[in-house]
């Protein structure tokens, strides 16, 4: 079934290792027909299948009006609501809301849509954040004492390490995480979806991003940077050459997923909410 907006977190590629490392013992798949909708029970309610923490972008998998009525019934007696979260604006998920419900803006997801190449793209900005992003890069270039490079298809204890380096709250996520991210980049590398970009100087490992790519998107799911050599601004660095090498090979949109970081706004990233709707019990 064709979607409005195709997410990567709503495959079968994203969904078996989220469901093998993080999903409770209890998960549903109700079918009618074509559509479909599949949910784990989490705390406090029935969640879509990929959950609230890492999955950024989520929804049923049904469009018609009866497909969400007939759920309603369905799950009308069970144990705990439902609850749809990290819904893009366009989710079939929203069309069900109910007065009752409650329907409340957690996030937003900026992003940043590509038409042309990369001075299309700098040409787009603000002059303020046109000018920074070329000075920081320029000067990343100049001070690397032994040739700043980047490449697009780095290894996975990289980006862990660099992941880890970058703080104490980062460290302790991946640590809970680690083995699902080995899963996932199996999982990506086999459907050809993974993207690990590095920033190295020489040989030396500065900044990674982890990206997802997806429906003509490149979606940054995740990144890290080693401290150490924060004066030259790696990580910003390494995602100018990210968007640069996203314009290039002639994807449509640069997807910064989650959060409202300064950083997503300085490179041009536009507003787009997130929505967790919880069905009344």
């Amino acid at each position: 079934m064709d979607h409005p907006r195709p997410s990567p977190f709503l495959t079968c590629t994203f969904l078996q290792p989220w469901t093998k490392s993080f999903a409770g013992p209890l998960r549903l798949g109700v079918w009618r027909e074509q559509e479909l909708i599949l949910l784990h029970r989490a705390e406090g309610a029935w969640e879509l299948l990929g959950g609230q923490e890492v999955a950024d972008r989520l929804d049923g998998l049904g469009s018609s009006p009866e497909f969400w009525s007939s759920l309603r019934q369905e799950c009308a007696g069970w144990d705990a609501p439902l609850r749809f979260p990290n819904l893009s604006p366009d989710a079939w998920a929203l069309a069900s809301q109910q007065p009752q419900d409650l329907l409340e803006v957690t996030d937003q997801s900026p992003f940043v849509k590509l038409e042309g190449d990369f001075e299309d793209y700098l040409n787009g900005l603000s002059k303020k954040n046109r000018h920074e992003l070329r000075r920081k890069m320029r000067r990343a270039e100049r001070m690397a004492g032994n040739g700043l490079h980047v490449t697009h298809d780095g290894d996975l204890e990289t980006f862990l390490r660099l992941h880890r380096l970058s703080s104490a709250e980062k460290a302790d996520f991946m640590g809970d995480s680690e083995e699902f991210f080995r899963e996932l980049s199996d999982s990506l590398r086999e459907a050809g979806m993974l993207r690990l970009s590095v920033l190295w100087d020489g040989p030396v490992a500065l900044a990674s991003m982890y990206q997802i790519t997806f429906n003509n998107v490149v979606n940054l799911y995740n990144s890290g940077y080693d401290p150490h050599y924060a004066s030259l601004a790696p990580g910003l660095v390494l995602l100018g050459f990210c968007i640069k090498k996203a314009c290039l090979d002639g994807f449509s949109e640069y997807d910064f997923l989650r959060g409202t970081e300064r950083y997503k706004y300085d490179l041009g990233g536009q507003e787009r909410p997130v929505y967790r709707l919880t069905w009344a019990s």
